[in-house]
């Protein structure tokens, strides 16, 4: 499937209207080969078309990179206000390698558009309820990022909800977080830490407001070193020493696989880390 094809279906459902969507992935349809892309395609028509999840919303010990429950949506300026220079180097693209994938995106992107999806949504969650005294970690925006005001309150009110949720997540929507918080509703939950994600589009003084929200961790920072860098060199001591040269300043490395970087959990979700920067290298 080529590129093309997939934005234009990523930028119909940015739109919301079903017909343009289903238009878009005929579109695609028309000349692909691939059985797994037709079958995929296929299904997300059904998705669109009835408003259900075809696919699983959730994904749970999905990688090695990352051993915790997470939900990702389409990335892309279409979906993330915020996004800036990010867009030049953003790995969630490369997920549009595989048609499950990328149907997945679109879908939750789809569902979260609607009450119904929205509830279907949080139903799905709710089936990864641990027994009684024990914490599910959670990122919340593995690919994409809030899209509106809208969302960052729906979310928000979800996790308020579910305190058996430990979690986290990075974002450049920084206008739509303020936004929230303008709205005067108080909803920041106390089992959410927020990451503020380089490579957006904002000034110093939207990123200094964000930074004084009570849900904000602290910034997480892709840095370029000036060459091509492997998921394998994340957590080598000298690739530690040269980010942190390219860097500048004090900061804590990530080690480029979620869940190791502490003994005692993850940096990015942890209040021991509030106010540290925390870096890899732009890969």
């Amino acid at each position: 499937m080529k590129r093309a094809q997939q934005m234009a279906i990523s930028e119909a459902i940015a739109t919301g209207i079903k017909s343009d969507i289903l238009a878009a992935i005929d579109a695609a349809l028309v000349g692909e080969t691939g059985k797994h892309w037709i079958r995929d395609l296929n299904k997300l028509k059904s998705v669109i078309a009835d408003n259900t999840a075809h696919f699983s919303i959730f994904a749970k010990d999905g990688n090695g990179k990352l051993p915790f429950l997470s939900f990702s949506a389409l990335p892309g300026a279409a979906h993330c206000p915020g996004a800036g220079d990010c867009l030049t180097f953003c790995y969630s693209f490369k997920a549009w390698r595989y048609p499950a994938a990328f149907a997945r995106q679109c879908q939750n992107s789809w569902l979260l558009q609607s009450e119904t999806g929205r509830k279907a949504i949080a139903a799905e969650l709710d089936t990864f309820r641990p027994l009684i005294g024990e914490r599910v970690d959670f990122r919340l925006y593995v690919d994409g990022d809030f899209d509106s005001v809208f969302r960052v309150g729906w979310w928000m009110r979800v996790l308020l909800s579910r305190q058996w949720l430990r979690a986290y997540g990075y974002s450049k929507s920084f206008a739509q977080l303020l936004g929230h918080h303008a709205v005067g509703e108080g909803l920041w939950p106390n089992n959410y830490k927020l990451n503020l994600s380089s490579g957006h589009r904002h000034d110093e003084w939207i990123l200094n407001r964000v930074k004084a929200l009570p849900i904000t961790r602290g910034e997480f920072v892709a840095v370029n070193v000036g060459h091509a860098v492997k998921s394998t060199d994340h957590g080598k001591p000298e690739h530690n020493a040269e980010l942190r040269a390219a860097y500048g300043r004090k900061a804590f490395t990530c080690p480029g696989r979620c869940g190791t970087c502490t003994p005692k959990g993850h940096a990015c979700g942890s209040d021991r880390f509030n106010g540290i920067d925390i870096i890899i290298a732009a890969h």
